[in-house]
């Protein structure tokens, strides 16, 4: 497969030459990192380009749902469901997922193991009769 012409891809939407931009920039930092690890496939390029297109639509469908937030002002002057907010939230699943797919590394916290229990006087006496 070779890089999806993305200008082309988004010759008709207002912000066309932004948000082809963003995802040729996109693709060339996930190829590489994919190419790097000795990772690349065909099938893998499939999903960096679907990867892609997600992580566009996220960056420019996020200053709207930050202005609007969950909950909007309806028509009729009561709350209503914001469904932009709702297509971020199934887009950054789907960004996850298919991260995933790539497994593209994420840096995570060590697991932390459960706190010692502090030392009483009597675990220090019991210590000192030694086992029984």
């Amino acid at each position: 497969m070779r890089k999806p012409v993305y200008s082309r891809i988004y010759a008709n939407a207002p912000d066309g030459d932004a948000r082809a931009s963003m995802a040729d920039s996109e693709w060339k930092a996930l190829i590489e990192d994919v190419d790097g690890r000795g990772q690349l496939t065909e099938q893998r390029k499939r999903i960096i380009d679907r990867l892609v297109r997600e992580r566009v639509e996220y960056e420019f469908l996020y200053p709207t749902v930050a202005e609007q937030g969950a909950i909007k002002e309806g028509p009729n002057g009561g709350d209503v469901f914001n469904f932009h907010w709702s297509a971020l939230q199934k887009i950054k699943d789907q960004i996850t997922k298919l991260e995933e797919q790539l497994k593209i590394p994420v840096e995570r916290a060590a697991p932390a193991g459960a706190p010692k229990p502090a030392q009483t006087k009597a675990d220090k006496f019991l210590e000192r009769l030694g086992p029984h």
